[in-house]
């Protein structure tokens, strides 16, 4: 189920950005499965490089503790890194499994409707 996810998010992310879109990770923690990864990005990112960067990403707490009381601001609903060249966007889609989506930076300017948007297709999905 998670990957089917994961490919509705991708071909909805390739109509919304196009060229913005840059992966689409299943993360779990036993590795990860790579579902979309931009053709110019595969030629520099080795297997390694990919695998080094996905465990960086990683979460160190969960998303949401059963039986724990939320936190004033409500529960986590996704994360979200700056870098320089990209946005990555993190999602929880199961107790163990997270879809992990890179986009450029120029494609990222209403990024708060961008996440909901991302976010109700999993949500759908979970």
């Amino acid at each position: 189920m998670v990957r089917d996810t994961a490919r509705r998010l991708a071909e909805y992310l390739s109509r919304r950005i196009g060229d913005g879109l840059r992966t689409v990770v299943i993360a779990d923690d036993d590795g990860y499965e790579l579902e979309y990864l931009r053709d110019d990005l595969s030629e520099r990112y080795t297997k390694g490089t990919l695998t080094e960067v996905v465990s960086d990403l990683r979460v160190e707490t969960p998303f949401a503790t059963p039986g724990i009381d939320t936190h004033p601001i409500g529960e986590r609903r996704a994360v979200v890194h700056y870098y320089e060249n990209a946005f990555v966007l993190q999602f929880p889609f199961s107790e163990a499994e997270r879809i992990i989506i890179s986009i450029g930076t120029d494609a990222g300017t209403d990024l708060l409707q961008f996440i909901e948007d991302c976010r109700r297709i999993v949500d759908r999905s979970g």
